[in-house]
């Protein structure tokens, strides 16, 4: 398939200019830099939306523009959640499964949150100025584009809905027994100050190797073997958690660690070398025979 990386560009900067605008309420529908005036599908651009919601948005384009628009499931997450896919072009010009391709896909981890937004408006924008703008036409006349919103379905919602740090869980939901001892998934982190997020423990220490960032108390600078230090020192003791299996240590066994960005069969390394590669090359979700009805 052949692909135009300067249509990318072009539609990411249509999407990421309006985020730089101040804030609206999320009630109200914040109109994209470029939108048409009349969409036929309305759909506020201030907000981040879990998977079902996302599933929820591909369905209302697909339904506003069934000549535009196939919707299908690709196959489904650990989970059982659908993985779906927008595949858009002008049916009634030429034969869709001939047009040269161009795929997007977004969300393969699930801290890179932006990307199922990115990948929704893209497949709106290009929907909404079918006819209205010649340049838009003429790409859905020639070419096809299949758009995945979002690749990670089930931790997308995780680091939306829990408790968790910046970068987790990044990787797929599946239950694995990261300590080897026989259980799964049975000793991962803990809110314990019930904040909604998991955040770095510290503990007052002469030895320690931090200190307290006099310009925001709530971050550490780390200091060197010869640093002078007239301030408290500090050192850090992991994540947010406590011991839940008693085995003296804590969080080493957390979400499972699959990883859909090490899944695949160009270049595939195993997990020892190649962090959340799980047991072969396409391992995981189980993938459905694509079957697009052109």
């Amino acid at each position: 398939m052949k692909f135009n990386r300067n249509i990318l560009k072009s539609l990411l900067l249509l999407f990421l200019f309006p985020l730089a605008i101040g804030a609206q309420n999320s009630s109200e529908v914040f109109r994209a830099a470029g939108s048409p005036h009349n969409p036929k599908v309305q759909i506020s651009f201030n907000r981040y939306y879990t998977s079902e919601g996302l599933a929820a948005l591909s369905k209302k384009i697909a339904d506003a523009h069934p000549n535009l628009v196939k919707r299908q499931s690709i196959g489904k997450s650990a989970l059982g959640k659908d993985i779906w896919m927008l595949a858009i072009t002008n049916y009634k010009e030429g034969k869709a499964d001939r047009k040269p391709g161009f795929y997007l896909d977004g969300n393969i981890h699930s801290n890179e949150i932006q990307g199922g937004e990115i990948s929704i408006y893209t497949a709106w924008y290009l929907t909404e100025n079918f006819n209205d703008n010649e340049y838009i036409t003429n790409m859905l006349n020639d070419r096809i584009f299949y758009i995945v919103p979002t690749i990670n379905p089930d931790a997308r919602n995780d680091f939306m809905k829990e408790a968790n740090t910046g970068s987790s869980p990044r990787s797929g939901m599946i239950p694995l027994d990261d300590d080897r001892d026989g259980k799964f998934d049975e000793d991962g982190y803990d809110d314990i100050d019930g904040d909604g997020s998991i955040t770095r423990m510290r503990r007052k220490s002469d030895d320690g190797n931090y200190i307290v960032d006099p310009l925001d108390p709530r971050k550490m600078i780390a200091i060197g073997p010869d640093d002078v230090v007239t301030t408290q020192r500090y050192e850090y003791l992991g994540n947010e958690g406590i011991d839940n299996d008693g085995d003296g240590r804590i969080n080493e066994d957390t979400h499972g660690y699959y990883d859909p960005n090490r899944d695949w069969g160009w270049k595939w390394q195993p997990d020892y070398i190649q962090r959340g590669a799980y047991k072969h090359p396409f391992s995981l979700p189980k993938q459905e025979p694509l079957q697009i009805l052109f």
